[in-house]
């Protein structure tokens, strides 16, 4: 078939249509064809809204993915140092424990000891 006789089939179709398709069918499927185009424009707008969009708003958290990921070392070296300073400070406790312990036992001896001179 040539594009000529292709236009003309399709021109005795649409007529076709036209002459057969009650009007008010006509004009419901014009109707539906236009909210489905207002949906679609929404469902656009949404997507490829420049502000916050879902587009922008998933490149926005895969930004802050990639730079948690950069960042892991970091993290990770701090993390240690923090566990390191933990463990320094129950070294520190326990000794300070230890020192005001026998601190005690020596004050409390001196005044046994000078309570037995009186």
């Amino acid at each position: 078939m040539t594009q000529k006789e292709l236009l003309e089939s399709l021109l005795s179709e649409i007529k076709h249509i036209k002459t057969h398709m009650p009007n008010g069918k006509l004009k419901q499927m014009q109707e539906d064809m236009q909210d489905m185009k207002e949906d679609i424009s929404d469902l656009k707008y949404t997507l490829l809204n420049p502000e916050n969009g879902v587009i922008v708003n998933s490149n926005k958290n895969t930004e802050y993915r990639l730079e948690l990921q950069e960042n892991e070392k970091e993290f990770r070296d701090r993390m240690a140092e923090i566990q390191a300073i933990k463990k320094w400070k129950d070294g520190v406790n326990k000794a300070l424990w230890i020192i005001f312990g026998s601190l005690v036992a020596i004050i409390i001896r001196m005044f046994l000891m000078h309570s037995d001179k009186l």
